[in-house]
């Protein structure tokens, strides 16, 4: 018997809080004229579950923080913004009150490694004005010296240092940062140079055409893609090059019209860079491609207008991209494809590409201009 009443007196304790938590909530109505004894030591003034709905009528303001006018003040940021409510009736107006923006360590803003034999290179979906200030930091937060720094022309030096646990050599970085394919986009590259730890500072030596080591300059090129991407919040503050910003913003991509109606896509970059980021470019939007030469400069492929790229890394099989080349799995098959060959051909410092259709597509003129047009609006 005194088992049971222990295991009463329990369960009603119990009750009794969750009563008070819910009533502490606002989710329980006011009942003026039902007394519950004790309560009022639970939700009352005092109370632990006391109602806190109306504690922001109280709240003070506070002055805004006055940085001195020799530091940066691009880390301050109002992150907790209300944002607007859109036009609602009386009714809804309180139903779905306003959420501040959540704090994060990372923005949508993608900061990409691409990479190609002993190459590689960082995209950023911001101008060089913006970005330039972040690679600065970056320097500076890892205690290496900028020895030469250009903004206008995109070109930063670094001194010499060591990095972590290399007791053999020191090493020294030049950053070139320009624009990318895309408007507003830059794209940042490494040169890499080392000497033995034993070489004098002061000895002056010239940058070699390429990097002496590919994979330090690999290992620096992640170690800075990884600061950037987790100070991609940063890029819409105040804090920005002013002199970086004389960089051309307007992207390396452009199409150009034929005089038979055709067009073209330019692409100011080299080679070997235009043909990645093609191939990336057609696998991001699910273009199935059946054969590709980078030694002729083509991709044969079959293009379906609107398709959503899936993103998966895998190939198709050599069966399933020869039915599709002979239209099986195309237009015959019901499922709108095209067939196109894309041609790149060198023209100075910069590529060409032409998407040549089908002489039996009556449409195919159309789907490769659709085309050109896509990779020109997506290609990185």
């Amino acid at each position: 018997m005194k088992h049971r009443s222990y295991r009463w007196s329990c369960s009603g304790f119990a009750i009794l809080l969750l009563l008070g938590g819910l009533a502490g909530c606002s989710m329980l109505p006011d009942i003026p004229d039902v007394k519950v004894p004790g309560m009022d030591k639970l939700t009352g003034e005092n109370g632990m579950f006391r109602d806190r709905k109306g504690d922001y009528l109280k709240a003070a303001t506070i002055p805004r923080t006055s940085i001195p006018a020799s530091l940066d003040s691009f880390v301050i940021d109002d992150l907790l913004v209300i944002p607007d409510l859109p036009p609602a009736t009386p009714e809804q107006a309180f139903l779905d009150p306003p959420r501040p923006r959540p704090i994060e360590g990372r923005s949508d803003r993608e900061v990409v490694i691409q990479r190609m034999d002993n190459r590689s290179w960082i995209i950023v979906d911001v101008s060089p004005s913006q970005v330039w200030p972040r690679i600065r930091d970056y320097w500076r937060e890892n205690n290496v010296v900028i020895t030469t720094e250009n903004p206008t022309t995109g070109v930063m030096e670094t001194g010499w240092f060591t990095l972590d646990g290399n007791v053999v050599t020191q090493e020294k970085f030049r950053v070139t940062v320009d624009t990318g394919f895309q408007d507003n986009s830059a794209e940042i590259r490494l040169l890499h140079m080392d000497a033995p730890q034993a070489t004098p500072v002061i000895v002056q030596r010239p940058f070699p055409a390429s990097s002496m080591n590919p994979e330090t300059e690999f290992t620096v090129l992640s170690s800075l893609s990884s600061y950037l991407a987790d100070v991609a919040n940063l890029y819409q503050a105040s804090s920005v090059s002013l002199l970086a910003g004389n960089i051309d913003s307007t992207g390396k991509a452009s199409l150009l019209q034929t005089p038979a109606g055709s067009q073209v896509l330019r692409l100011e970059a080299d080679y070997n860079r235009c043909w990645a980021a093609l191939g990336r470019a057609l696998q991001r939007a699910g273009v199935q491609v059946v054969a590709q030469d980078i030694n002729q400069g083509a991709f044969d492929l079959v293009y379906v207008p609107g398709q959503q790229g899936t993103g998966s890394e895998e190939e198709p099989g050599f069966f399933h991209n020869l039915v599709t080349l002979y239209g099986l799995l195309g237009r015959d098959g019901n499922e709108g494809g095209h067939a196109l060959h894309l041609q790149l051909l060198r023209t100075g410092d910069a590529v060409e590409v032409l998407a040549t259709p089908d002489p039996q597509d009556p449409e195919g003129q159309e789907v490769g201009n659709s085309l050109l047009e896509m990779l020109r609006n997506t290609i990185a």
